[in-house]
């Protein structure tokens, strides 16, 4: 970028000595003309050259940074699946969000530690591509401080998004929330009047290219793995930002003003992860041996069908796990014994209510006992263990069963 110059560069043109000068002539002041400093080296190399300005070293530094950090989660994970994805057990541990884990059990500090965990080599290499992409376009456009910040303020939103939208038993980690900021926070600031015309399209064509995938499936509700009212609250926190920011810019700066500002601010939300990644290494000792107690996630079995096979085996070695004792109760189902499976089934219940990854399954269990009840005439039972299940939004399939079994009337 061409360095600004202001007024005019070099001196007044030289005088005579003044031993030359005739006696009676008085000599007029020479006028005084301040010299603009040259600009270093170094001021054009680095400041002043817009090649090296615009490089993203913030966004390559935060997808290094979550790179390392889900390198020592595998490093450290008591339990990772056959198809290399940490466990469940291993992601509490670790500092997963949900609404039971946060607010039912006052584990606040998890708010600034699950932004930068990921459950699987797959998740963090989604989302290092998609925070590459945005941050080359954003990054350069407002500078790091700012920049930052939009990723702090939209993790913390993603993370409240999840908590409102999601059943209060569903565990969340990932930086998909900061990254949907960073794209609402693009496409807002792609109106701002000021902007370039083609640099309005290119902001506008990024942020689309990224938000339709993240946010279109909220539209017919959102199901699966993915934590869509996530990405609906990072989303917002970020589009807020970005408004903040065309307010704040005074136009005759290169980049908005108060960066300094807000990158402290923003370095301060990184201190609260430490602290609380702290207070999530003084838990994981008692998570890890409670953790032994269950059945690994590598000996799972693939689907339910195959579960009842090893029922047996899994049930004698893994007595305290709900999961064992609902693949025992499956197979006694297959087997029409009937009153050992809802023995079972009861036994799977009581243990999943004591545990802090067990809500699935306990739910699971009482839509198969609600049903078995059903079968046996014994409605108004089965339609008090349904009541639970018949109630969540997202579990789709199984709600479909109850409904068809008419156990949500």
């Amino acid at each position: 970028m061409a360095t600004k110059t202001f007024g005019r560069r070099g001196g007044a043109p030289r005088l005579a000595s003044p031993a030359f000068q005739p006696a009676r002539v008085a000599v007029a002041p020479a006028p005084v003309v301040e010299r603009e400093a040259e600009p270093s080296t170094f001021d054009w190399a680095i400041r002043d050259n817009k090649l090296i300005a615009d490089i993203p070293f913030l966004t390559f530094g935060l997808i290094l940074f979550i790179v390392l950090v889900f390198a020592l989660e595998k490093r450290f994970a008591f339990d990772i699946a056959s198809d290399g994805d940490l466990s469940l057990r291993s992601l509490i541990a670790f500092g997963a969000t949900s609404r039971d884990l946060v607010v039912g059990s006052g584990q606040w500090w998890r708010i600034a530690l699950a932004p930068i965990l990921h459950a699987s080599t797959s998740h963090v290499v989604g989302n290092s591509i998609a925070l590459a992409f945005v941050g080359i376009r954003l990054e350069p456009t407002i500078g790091r401080g700012w920049f930052l910040l939009i990723f702090v303020v939209s993790a913390i939103g993603g993370v409240v998004g999840s908590l409102y939208g999601n059943m209060p038993f569903v565990c969340s980690v990932g930086a998909s929330g900061a990254i949907s900021g960073l794209i609402g926070a693009l496409f807002v600031m792609s109106f701002n009047p000021y902007a370039d015309v083609d640099q309005q399209r290119a902001m506008r064509k990024t942020a689309l290219r990224f938000g339709v995938p993240a946010l279109l499936p909220l539209a017919w509700g959102a199901s699966g793995g993915v934590d869509y009212f996530g990405h609906a609250g990072g989303a917002l926190a970020g589009a807020a930002m970005g408004a903040l920011i065309c307010v704040v810019w005074s136009h005759d700066s290169l980049r908005p003003n108060f960066a300094k500002v807000a990158g402290f601010v923003a370095l301060g939300g990184f201190a609260l992860s430490l602290f609380a990644s702290l207070l999530a290494a003084a838990r994981y000792p008692a998570y890890a041996a409670d953790a032994a107690q269950y059945i690994r996630a590598s000996e799972l079995p693939k689907d339910m069908r195959a579960g009842p096979k090893r029922s047996a085996d899994l049930l004698a070695r893994y007595p305290r796990d709900p999961m064992a004792h609902l693949l025992r109760a499956i197979s006694m189902l297959e087997e029409r014994r009937a009153q050992e499976a809802e023995a079972e089934l009861r036994a799977t219940i009581t243990l999943a209510s004591a545990d802090i990854a067990g809500a699935g399954i306990r739910l699971q269990a009482q839509a198969i006992l609600a049903g078995l009840m059903m079968d046996q005439g014994r409605h108004a039972e089965a339609k008090a263990f349904a009541a639970d299940a018949c109630r969540i939004a997202d579990a789709n399939a199984l709600k479909r069963a109850l409904a068809k079994a008419k156990l949500c009337e």
